[in-house]
């Protein structure tokens, strides 16, 4: 499964990317940009995006709200300072994630890796769910 990793910092997004990559069956892919990450997006949909929002940028608040425009069933994690959002494709949930400390930071990225499970355990499950309709 691919998750498609956002952040226009180099280093937050070579830890995201390192830390998600570990995890078995899954493809991480990382970018800085904005449009990029729409091509992205358009060429081969991942199973998830995460995309960091934690440091002040003009072209990633309104990058996310793009996203969800566009793609509004793509489950989406977004780092914000102080609070990790998890949007699963329908609905959003809110963890808490204060502090600038090491500790912090690992229980943050302890936070990611379990949203990261969760949501791609719930793709899987709409992808191997048979269709069910009228005939």
């Amino acid at each position: 499964m691919r998750v498609l990793v956002v952040s226009p910092h180099a280093a937050s997004r070579a830890l995201l990317s390192r830390f998600l990559d570990a995890e078995p069956d899954v493809e991480v892919s990382a970018t800085g940009e904005p449009d990029d990450a729409f091509a992205s997006i358009k060429e081969n949909k991942p199973a998830l995006v995460v995309v960091d929002l934690r440091r002040p940028d003009e072209d990633h608040p309104l990058f996310l709200g793009l996203l969800r425009k566009r793609h509004p069933s793509l489950p989406v994690i977004s780092l914000v300072p102080g609070r990790l959002r998890i949007f699963d494709g329908r609905s959003e949930r809110v963890r808490e994630a204060h502090g600038d400390t090491a500790e912090a930071l690992h229980h943050l990225m302890g936070s990611v890796l379990q949203a990261t499970r969760d949501l791609l355990a719930q793709h899987l499950l709409r992808m191997l769910r048979p269709p069910v309709g009228r005939a």
